[in-house]
């Protein structure tokens, strides 16, 4: 037993008043929000910490699933209009998955917070806090414009997002359920058929020290596979637009089409560049033109991806790494999360 097992949260700790909030405001949650999980979580946050966790720990009990069917089906929605019935219906169980990651988040805050100062009457958060996810992903896949010539060409076969998708699994398989290690990776990663919003995750571990060699173990592959699709991607692009700048030196320019996949494909035919044409092209008549042709190609350029970068996404989805910065800001209100962030990268990616 943990020194948090031990230390209780009474309903009673809250005044009167406090608890006539609580029990409105789950009113009002289902009347004018329809269980609706992101303004729930925006008009959580006018409430204290010890308010905020038992509005959701009586939340999951008053609108669990099994209550909602139950009210459903004895048709007791009365007053509402058929399309609210029907939000009330798609919103509950993302609602109840919500509520309860983020009652197990606050009871641990609470308790912490009790054991520590022994009641909640100095508690209190940075004006204008909400806590809200960074929106950010990390990149999985890199747009070149023929992508198979390219591979051909290079002799070996670039990493996929499934291959990489696969050692995800592979390494937090352990600590993880295969259902939360989806979340996680949809969460994450951006990949052109993605088609979930960045969200706060509730994902929990057991072991800090596991959790930490797990996540430089992910950080060093995901590592690898951004730095082989970087430099491929601007290696092409290098080598693309150094062949169109001779083109456009010779007033000979490839014709190319797109695919029915949307990859350009060489003609092997050539376009004159006429001198109307010419006005759609950077002059380029001789070697040092070219290079500085090259040398601008910023926009081909891909950022670096620092493990400031990968502490964001552990953020969005790992409840302790919030709590963290949680409890931090209750000791200093002037820490940024950026500074925050810049502390996980050391402390969470690491031997």
């Amino acid at each position: 037993m943990n020194r948090n097992d031990r230390t209780p949260l009474e309903l009673t700790e809250l005044s009167l008043e406090s608890v006539a909030k609580v029990f409105n405001f789950l009113e009002n949650v289902l009347k004018d929000y329809l269980l609706e999980i992101d303004t729930f979580e925006t008009e959580l946050q006018k409430y204290s910490l010890l308010e905020q966790y038992f509005i959701c720990e009586y939340g999951s009990i008053y609108y669990s699933k099994q209550k909602i069917n139950s009210l459903l089906k004895s048709r007791s929605f009365n007053g509402y209009e058929d399309f609210q019935i029907n939000f009330i219906e798609e919103n509950a169980d993302n609602f109840i998955k919500g509520v309860e990651g983020m009652r197990e988040s606050l009871k641990k805050l609470a308790k912490n917070h009790k054991r520590k100062y022994g009641d909640f009457t100095i508690f209190k958060l940075p004006d204008g806090f909400i806590e809200k996810p960074i929106d950010f992903r990390l990149p999985l896949y890199f747009a070149v414009e023929d992508a198979r010539d390219f591979e051909k060409r290079l002799g070996n076969k670039l990493k996929t997002k499934s291959d990489f998708k696969q050692e995800v699994y592979t390494i937090l398989g352990d600590i993880l359920q295969e259902e939360d290690i989806q979340l996680f990776f949809d969460n994450s990663f951006a990949y052109s058929t993605n088609p979930y919003p960045i969200m706060l995750l509730y994902l929990t571990i057991n072991k800090k020290t596991e959790f930490k060699k797990k996540m430089l173990q992910l950080y060093t592959s995901y590592s690898n596979y951004y730095l082989r699709g970087k430099s491929q991607y601007e290696n092409y692009y290098i080598e693309y637009h150094s062949n169109l700048a001779e083109q456009i030196k010779n007033k000979k320019i490839k014709k190319t089409v797109l695919n029915s996949e949307g990859l350009l494909v060489d003609t092997g035919e050539f376009i004159e560049l006429t001198e109307p044409r010419s006005h759609f092209y950077p002059k380029i008549k001789d070697k040092e033109d070219k290079q500085k042709f090259i040398r601008e190609l910023k926009l081909f350029r891909l950022p670096e991806i620092t493990k400031e970068d990968f502490a964001k996404i552990l953020y969005n989805s790992f409840v302790h790494i919030r709590e963290g910065y949680f409890e931090d800001i209750i000791e200093n209100p002037e820490l940024s999360l950026e500074q925050y962030l810049k502390q996980v990268s050391t402390e969470s990616i690491r031997n």
